[in-house]
């Protein structure tokens, strides 16, 4: 018999299985899927791996879909129209779980533990979080998963990094995703949960403050332009504010956002600097700016100064280590608030934790381990699989469920 966890994430999804040994599911040869759909004119849809295939072929003649997760809490976002026809945000998820499914070379069957983060994005009390469950639900079902179990994500790691061990101990699990991060205080292997935590601040949230700093004031950011009226305004920031979400980014093709950008380019006081805004727009290059942002942010890891590279507009911007350390400061002053709060209610001291399992791509930024390493100790920290792990967790949690 085979146990399915599924870990869907917001920018990257993964699937495994547990037998007597647990592994990961394939998804077209790859280990993991961007959380991503491509819709062709037509009618023709791609998600993931093959989405982002697809719409290099397209040169992105198409309409991209990115970090869907992010909208499940909301109560103002339910659907959107893409090439006149209405899409509810659980059919796109159902749409891109289908060809996961389709994806995999074992029948996933009809039953699994899905991943949720402690607290989903944007969810501002009970009632968005109970409304994101809600959503995840109904397009889990629309894919054929009838039977779900959800469990909190750091939970999935803490289970995934129990089974490497020969013996009892307390552990921190530090889930640092694309949109949030968790924070779990856990005895294992026996998967006795103290505390559990989270912020909607993590690795999409530090790709923004990039965009912030360089990317956005060099798309005419603080720019004018001439009203029809006469006069000048300044070039709308609610533009930029989408502009560093990805979830947020895909909508601003919109019929009236492009003819807004169109009247803000005819009288654009810089219209070098806008006219790439608009190019971005237009042709739908939002992937390549976050992959370029996420790019430079990842090799500072290893580099003290690095470039967001961004051919497609002619963007070559210089940033430093020290510089976006400084632009994320606040996000992780408030990510350690949060552990502050984890480690109070479990009713234990950083001297009494036996170790911190790091996952999660966010949890390789240097700023991230050295503020652990500074509360934990460095020997204490470990790490591994940090794209994958939440779900071969889950898998084993679904060997124990359903088991």
């Amino acid at each position: 018999m085979t146990f399915v966890g599924i870990d869907f994430g917001t920018t990257n999804s993964a699937v495994a299985i547990a037998g007597d040994t647990v592994s990961l599911v394939p998804l077209g040869g790859a280990p993991y899927w961007r959380t991503l759909l491509f819709f062709e004119q037509g009618g023709r849809l791609t998600a993931g791996t093959p989405a982002i295939t697809r719409y290099l072929e397209t040169e992105g003649d198409g309409r991209l879909i990115q970090s869907i997760k992010s909208h499940l809490a909301s109560k103002a976002f339910s659907s959107t129209t893409i090439f006149g026809k209405r899409w509810k945000l659980d059919d796109m998820i159902a749409a891109y779980l289908r060809q996961v499914r389709a994806a995999s070379p074992i029948d996933l069957g009809s039953r699994c533990v899905v991943g949720r983060p402690v607290r989903y994005w944007g969810a501002e009390n009970d009632e968005d979080d109970a409304r994101a469950v809600t959503r995840m639900r109904d397009a889990l079902a629309k894919a054929g998963f009838d039977e779900v179990t959800f469990e909190y994500e750091p939970v999935g790691a803490a289970a995934s990094y129990a089974a490497r061990l020969d013996h009892d101990e307390l552990i921190v699990v530090a889930d640092f995703g694309g949109g949030t991060t968790d924070f779990t205080v856990v005895r294992v292997p026996a998967g006795q949960v103290l505390a559990t935590g989270g912020i909607g601040i993590s690795g999409d949230a530090f790709d923004a403050r990039v965009i912030d700093a360089v990317v956005a004031p060099a798309l005419g950011r603080g720019t004018k332009y001439v009203v029809e009226m006469g006069g000048e305004a300044l070039v709308p920031a609610w533009l930029y504010g989408h502009l560093r979400r990805w979830h947020l980014l895909s909508f601003l093709k919109e019929l009236s956002t492009q003819r807004l950008l169109e009247r803000v380019m005819s009288g654009a006081v810089d219209p070098v600097r806008v006219g790439k805004l608009l190019r971005i727009v237009e042709d739908d290059l939002g992937l390549e700016m976050h992959r370029a942002v996420e790019g430079a942010k990842v090799r500072l890891s290893d580099s003290p100064t690095e470039h967001v590279a961004f051919p497609a507009v002619e963007l070559d911007l210089p940033i430093t280590r020290e510089g976006f350390e400084t632009w994320i400061a606040e996000d992780l002053l408030a990510i350690d608030r949060v552990l502050d709060d984890v480690l109070s209610r479990a009713g234990v001291d950083a001297g009494d934790i036996d170790r911190v399992f790091a996952t999660g791509g966010s949890s390789l930024v240097p700023a991230v381990r050295g503020r652990l390493a500074a509360r934990f100790g460095a020997a204490k920290l470990v790490g591994g699989e940090e794209l994958t792990s939440v779900a071969s967790g889950l898998a084993a949690r679904a060997k124990q469920v359903y088991g």
